[in-house]
């Protein structure tokens, strides 16, 4: 019974190894998971925001890098924020940006963007392409681009 029992906690312990192992190599593949890999290391230009699309000149552009910081340009500011693996998805933020102002049309726009990008929880990812859904799995935008695709000069 002893042997029996002794076996048990040791397939657990087992278990908890491998727990352990798949959820680093996860954080190692996805860059701070969420859905899909090739998330870290990728620059994404949006297409949409919410229901309106970009324009492809728009200078928009949102980078996330090894170390779980994030960087980008909103169309007029740069910004810059963190990004954290939590519990139930990600965190993003808080996010800083510079001061510049630029036309009414193209604050609005960053505003936008800066929201969506702060408002995410999860993550989708397939080859040249990123969706950034929140709590709820409602799309907040869609991305293309991906990793060594220099986007913004």
């Amino acid at each position: 019974m002893k042997a029996t029992i002794g076996f048990g906690f040791f397939l657990l312990f087992l278990a908890g190894i491998a727990l352990v192992t798949l959820k680093g190599r996860q954080l190692a593949e996805f860059g701070m998971s969420g859905g899909g890999a090739g998330l870290t290391g990728a620059s994404w230009r949006p297409v949409v925001i919410g229901n309106a699309a970009i324009p492809e000149d728009s200078g928009m552009y949102i980078s996330f890098e090894v170390d779980g910081s994030i960087k980008g340009h909103g169309g007029c500011n740069g910004f810059f924020g963190s990004l954290q693996q939590t519990e139930f998805g990600i965190k993003v933020g808080p996010l800083g940006a510079t001061g510049i102002a630029c036309d009414d049309s193209t604050m609005g726009r960053e505003t936008e963007f800066f929201e969506a990008v702060q408002e995410t929880t999860s993550f989708q990812v397939t080859p040249g392409n990123m969706r950034l859904l929140n709590d709820k799995g409602y799309i907040l935008a869609e991305f293309v681009g991906g990793p060594k695709q220099v986007l913004v000069q």
